[in-house]
Formats: structure tokens, sequence, C-alpha cells
């Protein structure tokens, strides 16, 4: 019988098995691992923070659509007050007429200091 040669590939039992792990060079594959543990966890951490930070943008989109509500509503209700008939009728609630003719504007010539 011959005697098996043992080769340094690895095959899929050994793979499953871990026995990469507890070989001769198994440090290498340590580093790999633990280099590839710390790319997961700062990829979650990121992945964390954006989410957070899209929550935190669409709160404010949600406030900044309710300020436009609101300022139509009021800018709305100004127009309103503007109109010349609705000041009318405020001043008539309060006693006060309407003139009928125009008030008179009285000019003063400017006087120089001596």
């Amino acid at each position: 019988m011959a005697k098996r040669i043992k080769s340094k590939t690895r095959n899929i039992s050994d793979i499953l098995k871990g026995k990469f792990l507890i070989e001769g060079g198994a440090f290498s594959s340590w580093k790999f691992i633990l280099f590839i543990v710390v790319l997961a966890l700062i990829s979650i951490s990121s992945s964390h923070k954006v989410d957070e930070k899209v929550v935190k943008i669409s709160e404010l989109k949600e406030k900044a659509e309710e300020y436009k509500a609101r300022f139509a509503l009021v800018h709305s209700k100004l127009m309103k007050l503007k109109v010349e008939s609705e000041l009318e009728n405020m001043v008539i609630s309060d006693s006060l007429l309407a003139l009928e003719k125009q008030p008179y504007k009285i000019l003063v010539p400017k006087v120089k200091d001596e």
C-alpha cells in the first residue's frame, strides 16, 4: 500500500471542522478573521448612524410642511383683513364711520435755520 502524502490543500471537511484555525499557520487566518469582524462592526455602526439621520431628516421635513401650511393659513387671513370692505366692517363695529370726502393734505415748507 502506498502511503498517502498529506498535501497542503484543504478540503471541505477540514474547513467545516475548523482545522485551519488550529493548525500551524493559523495566526494569519485569525488576523484575517479579526479584520473582517472589525470591518463588519464599522459597517453596522455606520448603517445605524445613517438610519438615525434619515429618521431625523424625515421629521424635519414634516415640521417644514407643517410650518408652510401655517404660513399659508396666516397669510390668507392677513390678505382677508387687508381688504377695504373687511376693514370698514371692523371699524363700524367700533362705532367709527368712514369719511365721505378725502382729507386735505397740508404741506408745510421747510425753513432753513439761520
